[in-house]
């Protein structure tokens, strides 16, 4: 009954998890907001997703006889070997296989634990998140892949780095259960590579502003490709949505130079190129790194780039000279190919007064429809801002 092109749905028992309540809770309020008045050419949705209860994380446990281990093991690497090796339940493999038999695009398996994304106790990348191609002609090397990134979510919960971050905290690792969602990545494919024309995050407030930018204008760091760019603290665009004119880092050319993303991340379908380390991302992730020139290859660099003039040492909008690539957005921000800017800010806004308090959003946009159907807008994630307690 999954609706494989926009459904939002749970597998299993027990909670959510933190992650899957916010997308959820987004999920109810886009259904709420008449946006397409506002945005006709575009469509505004959570992405098609699946969320594996937690429930299913505790029968997993408890079948294979894992959880004592995983407690007091410090041996992330044996964890890991002892997850893979162990089964889920029987019922969780045949509903996956019927997911899979529906949903041919590459899949974002991420974690969704009790504790994640909680007001007061925030856990934003401490558990795993993997990419999986999902393009195997063989549903069983799919479902394969699947349950091994699956697993890994899980093996995470129980990571040195989960352990250390929990003990700063008043909870204990026992209370700590995982949820898992399946969610269709945001992109399209260009010559085996899959990636979005831009990704990022949007925050309620900007607690830097420059003069006339206002804290609560808020403030939005956005890339070329997929999202590890912004959340790795790697170069990438930052704006305010309500003053998109104003972008200090391409204030003089030297700042242009210097503060410009020249790479992008994207999946690799073909197993092939410059992949990013399994230590970085996990064994399943497929994710590559690669060059503006592929990117202009591919034509989605037009929509976001800029060119620097060696000859006249200035910064062009768009990509139609010779010059240094840079990825500016300027086409976005200043022309208006998408309407990033006043989207994001309307959805900061009802987002601020639905949550009841401060937010961040994590976004993906794709730019590659075909001319008679709207741009997408993939709303990916919506979280309170964590205040500490005290």
């Amino acid at each position: 009954r999954f609706n494989y092109e926009r459904g939002f749905a749970r597998l299993g028992g027990g909670s959510l998890g933190g992650k899957a309540r916010g997308l959820a809770f987004a999920n109810l309020l886009l259904t709420e907001l008449d946006l397409t008045r506002r945005f006709p050419k575009v469509h505004i949705a959570v992405p098609p997703t699946l969320v594996i209860g937690t429930g299913v994380f505790d029968d997993f446990l408890d079948q294979n006889d894992l959880r004592e281990f995983a407690i007091t093991s410090n041996d992330d690497a044996k964890i890991v070997e002892r997850f893979l090796d162990a089964h889920l339940p029987k019922d969780i493999r045949s509903s996956l296989w019927a997911f899979l038999d529906r949903c041919y695009y590459p899949l974002a398996v991420r974690s969704s634990s009790l504790l994640e994304d909680s007001r007061y106790q925030p856990f934003a990348g401490i558990y795993e998140t993997l990419m999986v191609p999902n393009n195997s002609p063989d549903l069983k090397v799919r479902l394969g892949e699947l349950l091994r990134a699956i697993k890994r979510v899980y093996a995470s919960t129980f990571s040195q780095v989960a352990k250390q971050h929990l003990r700063a905290t008043s909870y204990r690792l026992e209370e700590e259960k995982m949820g898992v969602i399946l969610q269709r990545v945001v992109g399209a494919e260009h010559e085996k590579r899959f990636y979005p024309e831009m990704a990022g995050v949007a925050l309620s407030q900007n607690y830097y502003p420059i003069d006339p930018i206002k804290v609560e204008d808020g403030l939005v760091a956005v890339a070329l490709g997929l999202g590890p760019a912004v959340v790795e603290g790697e170069d990438c665009l930052r704006f305010s949505p309500r003053h998109p004119e104003r972008l200090v880092q391409m204030s003089s050319v030297k700042d242009a130079l210097d503060n410009s993303q020249r790479q992008f991340y994207a999946i690799n379908l073909s197993s092939e190129g410059d992949s990013v380390s399994a230590e970085a991302f996990g064994e399943e992730a497929q994710l590559g790194r690669y060059d503006l020139s592929v990117a202009e290859n591919d034509g989605t660099l037009a929509a976001v780039g800029s060119t620097y003039s060696p000859e006249n040492d200035a910064v062009y909008d768009g990509i139609s000279r010779p010059g240094v690539r840079l990825v500016s957005f300027s086409p976005v921000l200043k022309r208006g190919v998408f309407p990033l800017a006043e989207i994001l800010a309307e959805l900061l806004e009802v987002s601020v007064d639905a949550a009841g308090g401060q937010v961040e959003i994590e976004f993906a946009v794709n730019l590659s429809t075909p001319a008679d159907q709207p741009k997408e807008f993939g709303f990916l994630q919506l979280r309170p801002v964590a205040v500490p307690l005290g």
